[in-house]
């Protein structure tokens, strides 16, 4: 019995947290959206103990878990219509929840200072970090995996309409996908002249792709370059696979609808 009381009055202690959460972000429970569940998903991504270190996955569920039989609660009660928490997935075992996300912010301040290129010293290093620009302003914009980015040629571009057409996505499906119209300008400048330059400078096997290398050396060179622009800018390190990640939740946040961004 005492064991099943303190398992209550945990329960209780992480309620109040999750309540307070969206009371600081001036939202009351009615009002909750699926949007915002993802939000709090993210939050928690961020949160340590205190010691520095990030929480485990068992407290990330504890909250989500929390969270969700609050909203279950005011269901029942005919508070609500419908639980936003209801659809949300619990992180893997050993996972972190949209640990490789960044926000609407970060996301900002990260581009902007890849896009700053021309600031570092020699021309390799200028050559290295303008293809990484072209490249995460590209993934920021279509969320494409990495694999898919690499092995596109310039024929698979349609700047005009503003689509990039996957011949062989993830479990070899093609797929058309889109551009914004500043990623589509980066694109247009880089396959008119920065593309030589960057290409010209390298004996490449994959020199017929857009960005000229395979997956495995465009991953790499690209993850190099966003941690070390991450830790300049103290943000939270992301991956190539970041871009895609941050993409759908910023598009969720933004009001998209869920079918639309399963769809891009």
């Amino acid at each position: 019995r005492r064991t099943s009381a303190q398992g209550f009055q945990k329960l209780v202690d992480v309620t109040r947290r999750v309540i307070r959460w969206f009371e600081s972000e001036e939202l009351a429970p009615e009002s909750v959206k699926i949007a915002d569940a993802v939000h709090f998903g993210s939050y928690l991504s961020t949160l340590t103990t205190r010691e520095g270190a990030a929480i485990t996955t068992g407290t990330m569920i504890n909250y989500l878990k929390a969270a969700r039989r609050f909203f279950e609660y005011l269901v029942e009660t005919e508070r609500i219509r419908t639980n936003p928490f209801a659809e949300l997935p619990y992180p893997k075992s050993q996972d972190h929840l949209s640990r490789n996300v960044l926000t609407e912010a970060q996301m900002a301040c990260l581009l902007a200072h890849l896009a700053r290129f021309d600031e570092l010293d020699s021309p390799r290093s200028r050559l290295r970090r303008y293809r990484v620009h072209v490249v995460a302003e590209f993934l920021y914009a279509s969320g494409l995996r990495i694999a898919e980015a690499a092995s596109l040629v310039e024929a698979n571009i349609d700047l005009d309409h503003r689509l990039v057409y996957v011949p062989e996505g993830k479990g070899g499906k093609a797929r058309t996908a889109f551009l914004s119209g500043y990623a589509s300008d980066v694109l247009a400048r880089y396959l008119a002249r920065g593309r030589g330059a960057v290409l010209g400078n390298f004996c490449r096997s994959h020199g017929e792709t857009l960005f000229g290398a395979d997956k495995a050396r465009l991953a790499a060179v690209v993850n190099e370059e966003l941690r070390a622009a991450c830790a300049t800018l103290e943000i939270p390190v992301i991956t190539t696979h970041g871009f895609r990640h941050s993409l759908g939740t910023h598009l969720l946040r933004a009001g998209c609808d869920m079918r639309h961004i399963q769809a891009i």
